[in-house]
């Protein structure tokens, strides 16, 4: 007995038959409705996959975040990373901001059960040392030594002090002096 025999012979015995079973020849068809090939518009997708859901949630999390931010010294040093059952949580750049942030943790629970978080029971707060990564690369980096141009008076007294200096203080006293004359050309 084939694969089709044997689901004819369970389907007789239950009693009922599948609209998907062909009876004349007995064989599997497979959903006898095709699929809906007409493009669906973006909301409709988000609502099937509960795409909807993670973007609600992903904007609640930025609007607590920015409310989080205006009740604490360190806004820029901290982020809310989560929001579940009662606990939020918040996430440092260092160990230093962590210890900061405890200390204005209770002030910043009263006004957040205030204001947007009723059922607010506890603040947990993490070091995530990524935090500090994005923010430097967000500033722009300032050179430690910024180069003043040499003078040519300043260019004069260098080699004048070349002339009496040892050999290795005179090569690196010139190739300063040259500096000078590079940066008119």
């Amino acid at each position: 007995m084939g694969k089709a025999g044997l689901a004819l012979f369970i389907f007789e015995k239950l009693g009922s038959y599948p609209q998907f079973f062909n009876f004349e020849q007995h064989h599997y068809l497979g959903s006898l409705t095709m699929r809906d090939r007409r493009p669906q518009t973006t909301g409709d997708l988000l609502e099937e996959t509960g795409l909807n859901n993670i973007q609600q949630r992903a904007i609640a999390l930025s609007q607590l975040n920015t409310a989080v931010k205006q009740h604490v010294n360190c806004a820029e040093h901290c982020r809310v990373s989560n929001y579940r059952q009662g606990i939020l949580i918040i996430e440092t750049e260092s160990a230093a901001w962590s210890m900061r942030l405890n200390y204005e943790r209770h002030t910043l629970m009263m006004k957040l059960r205030e204001k947007l978080l009723p059922k607010l029971q506890d603040i947990e707060i993490k070091v995530n040392p990524s935090l500090a990564a994005v923010h430097k690369q967000r500033q722009e980096k300032i050179p430690d030594i910024i180069q003043k141009p040499i003078t040519e008076v300043a260019a004069q007294h260098l080699l004048a002090t070349a002339a009496s200096a040892p050999e290795k203080v005179k090569k690196r006293l010139e190739r300063l002096a040259l500096l000078a004359q590079k940066q008119k050309r």
